[in-house]
């Protein structure tokens, strides 16, 4: 029998779900116009505040182990 440990993947997850908050306003932002996968393991989205209306990249790093 193998023990498995999720704690690696579980901040992961937490990274995926946490909410985004404008860089310029704080103000939360739901959902990005736009996501892309870069090349070399990195997710990309694109972000427009409904509130200030500024635009905002944030990365997501995909690594393996």
């Amino acid at each position: 029998m193998q023990l498995h440990s999720y704690r690696p993947k579980l901040a992961g997850i937490r990274f995926f779900s946490a909410p985004v908050r404008c860089p310029h306003c704080g103000d939360e932002m739901i959902a990005p116009y736009m996501s892309e996968f870069v090349e070399g393991g990195e997710i990309r989205h694109h972000w427009e505040c409904d509130s200030c209306g500024e635009g905002t990249t944030t990365a997501i790093p995909l690594t393996t182990h």
